[in-house]
């Protein structure tokens, strides 16, 4: 336990950082874009899936970053932990922060007198934010490019709002609409997406 822990710090000290701080940031921010007081289910859905979406995004595209150096990924891999342990490490440590930002702003909104079914919209918010943070996980696996990672997920994001009726269960701003049957299907979606990023960057040369 006591390594691992010291594998996700160092990450975090290193590497990680910039993109915490900006997180941080984008949520600080959010007040001064949306308002979290006396908001409808519809209001509260557009909130955390026009915006805090985005989280998603800033957190989950950079965990294969360091391995962009081919150097380091070599460096890595001839380490006693095996890759896909060090980078479950990173995708925990996301999806952890990821669940706590839900969290915070779905009990802001409802301690701010906002009505919505806090259960429903906890898990479609953080199944939306996983999903379209995966997108940009497994991209940059792919590619090995962080930025066309972000790129692709920022595109899937806008795409959905002229295209999402085509989408079917993986279309975003779903919650809007008052649906939620779309969680099962696209966390599951997520998932395979995290994992493919993991097997795909445990085996590139």
């Amino acid at each position: 336990m006591e390594r691992y822990l010291k594998a996700g710090s160092s990450f975090v000290r290193r590497q990680y950082m910039p993109h915490l701080l900006l997180a941080f940031l984008f949520c600080l921010m959010s007040g001064f874009f949306v308002s979290f007081q006396n908001l409808e289910a519809s209001q509260a859905a557009k909130v955390m899936e026009m915006y805090f979406t985005f989280t998603g995004i800033i957190l989950l595209t950079p965990l294969f970053l360091p391995e962009q150096n081919k150097e380091i990924w070599l460096l890595e891999r001839s380490k006693a932990m095996p890759l896909w342990r060090l980078y479950l490490i990173r995708i925990l440590l996301a999806v952890i922060l990821l669940a706590a930002v839900v969290t915070f702003f779905t009990q802001l909104m409802q301690g701010s007198g906002s009505v919505f079914p806090w259960g429903q919209l906890w898990w479609g918010s953080f199944t939306e934010i996983v999903f379209l943070g995966s997108i940009g996980c497994f991209v940059s696996a792919v590619t090995n490019q962080v930025i066309l990672g972000y790129m692709v997920s920022v595109f899937y994001f806008m795409a959905n709002i002229g295209a999402s009726k085509y989408l079917g269960k993986f279309a975003l701003f779903q919650m809007m609409k008052g649906e939620y049957g779309f969680v099962p299907v696209m966390f599951a979606a997520a998932l395979v997406l995290l994992a493919g990023g993991i097997l795909l960057r445990e085996r590139v040369k």
